[in-house]
């Protein structure tokens, strides 16, 4: 192949290039317009049902998944804190923020799942709603009522109790006797408990304690670190 032959192949090499970026840049502007669209079509929505979205729980819930979709921050964010309602506009059912605290506790609980398998002490989650809560304190009372009517309709599992804890099963754990009689254990040793010490507590084989664990590990209920006392196990919703 001659010089020129040469030269005219890179020139039109380098001319595809160029034509193909265009394209693709111009592929990635419509995309982020369909995009920005998007975003704007949600805010309207949230706009126009943003008090169906306080009250009603499965609604907000699904909204979240929505943004999480779009990379948005969680639907929760886009709400301040309602002011605590009093006796009358609780007999006439104008209980706003009740119904914000348990979207918020929906929340924390959506994103409890990786860390803890989708479980969290009651003590630990009046901890987090305060932290979060713009300086208005948030009774244990309060957080019980909501917690109450979530179990109600069905959007959190469980509320049950492990050597005196209240934890909150956000998720179906599906736990066998064993997975509950070391949890009952893990709660007498504040939520740490060596290997050893499970072995002797328990007197079960090695071999059914190991399958015990890797279960409620697989569910990320349960966490294995070596120490300088040997193998613990912890849990962190305990």
């Amino acid at each position: 192949m001659g010089l020129r032959r040469i030269e005219e192949k890179i020139t039109q090499e380098a001319e595809l290039k160029r034509k193909g970026t265009k394209l693709a840049l111009k592929s990635l502007e419509e995309l982020s317009q369909k995009v920005h669209q998007l975003h704007d079509e949600l805010q309207k929505l949230e706009k126009t049902y943003e008090g169906d979205f306080k009250k009603n729980p499965q609604l907000a819930q699904r909204l979240m998944i929505i943004r999480e979709e779009l990379g948005l921050p969680q639907a929760l964010g886009i709400y301040e804190v309602g002011k605590k309602p009093g006796i009358i506009d609780k007999l006439k059912g104008k209980d706003d923020y009740l119904n914000y605290l348990s979207l918020r506790i929906i929340e924390i609980g959506k994103n409890t799942r990786l860390q803890t398998g989708g479980l969290l002490s009651v003590s630990e989650l009046l901890t987090r709603l305060n932290d979060e809560s713009k300086g208005i304190t948030i009774s244990i009372n309060d957080m019980n009522s909501a917690l109450k009517m979530l179990e109600e309709n069905g959007m959190i599992h469980a509320i049950k109790k492990l050597a005196g804890i209240k934890i909150v099963e956000f998720l179906d754990p599906k736990l066998s006797d064993d997975h509950q009689v070391i949890l009952e254990l893990a709660a007498q040793y504040n939520g740490e408990i060596g290997l050893s010490e499970l072995l002797r507590k328990t007197s079960w084989t090695i071999e059914r304690v190991n399958n015990a664990l890797d279960s409620l590990i697989k569910q990320r209920i349960a966490i294995k670190s070596d120490s300088l006392d040997g193998l613990t196990i912890s849990f962190p919703a305990i």
